[in-house]
């Protein structure tokens, strides 16, 4: 069965899809069957990996609206991997998901669990239906967290809501979930973001990985040419740094087996 990851944080801006994507394209250059699943009506998984959302019919809302299955708008990628991509039309979605359907991607992601390793989920922004469907359907939420002062307050968020109420409205589902914080847009040249990483360290301890993620220009310019960056540049301490997170996931899931 698939390890799911979900790449969770009610902020914006701080390398969600970036991470969700370049750790999708590192785990299968380790060797990983993966899946993609892009949840974010802005689509910008599906266009990092070179997909026109405008052009996928049928299309993930068809999915939730059950009349199509997962695997008929599953796509494949050029790097190895797949991806569910996601289109304007999952604002339609959005806006229909009632408290209580929480469940529903779990539900859809159910038949593909054998034919994976690890599917990865974008998550969109913002307390939202469709973040908190991704949030149902993990074993692991992986918070990619910005190396700012600001960042701590949004993963204190995220974290005190999903144990508050995630935990205890889903305790059957959810009684193995773990949370992870992964620090983004890190300057190690700079005294503020290795501050910001030891005082997470006090609150969350071994919680936060110890990956930094760089700050560099190299991760848009990736999403600009539409390849990421352990395939543009694998070289790149960027992309490596994706790889130790893959690194990571890969001994991480295979110790909980």
């Amino acid at each position: 069965m698939a390890y799911v990851i979900s790449f969770t944080i009610y902020k914006g801006g701080t390398g969600k899809t970036t991470s969700a994507v370049n750790t999708a394209a590192a785990l299968s250059q380790l060797g990983q069957r993966v899946l993609l699943v892009d949840l974010d009506q802005q689509a910008s998984s599906t266009r990092y990996v070179g997909l026109n959302p405008d052009e996928v019919n049928p299309t993930f809302y068809h999915v939730f609206m059950n009349q199509v299955p997962a695997s008929v708008i599953r796509q494949e990628t050029r790097f190895g991997f797949d991806v569910l991509p996601s289109s304007s039309l999952m604002a339609a979605i959005e806006e229909s998901l009632e408290p209580g359907e929480e469940r529903m991607l779990r539900t859809i992601l159910q038949p593909l669990q054998e034919e994976y390793d690890y599917i990865l989920i974008d998550t969109p922004p913002g307390k939202a239906a469709l973040a908190f469907n991704g949030i149902v359907a993990a074993d692991m939420l992986l918070v990619p967290a910005s190396a700012e002062r600001m960042s701590i307050d949004g993963v204190s968020d995220l974290v005190n809501h999903v144990q508050e109420i995630f935990w205890h409205k889903f305790r059957e589902e959810l009684r193995d979930q773990e949370i992870r914080v992964l620090f983004t847009m890190y300057k190690s040249s700079t005294k503020h973001s290795p501050g910001v990483v030891q005082a997470s360290k006090r609150i969350y301890r071994e919680n936060v990985l110890n990956v930094y993620v760089p700050e560099t220009i190299e991760f848009p310019r990736s999403f600009e040419q539409r390849t990421p960056l352990t395939h543009l540049l694998p070289a790149h301490h960027g992309a490596q740094a994706y790889y130790r997170v893959a690194e990571w996931i890969i001994t991480h899931a295979r110790a909980k087996t």
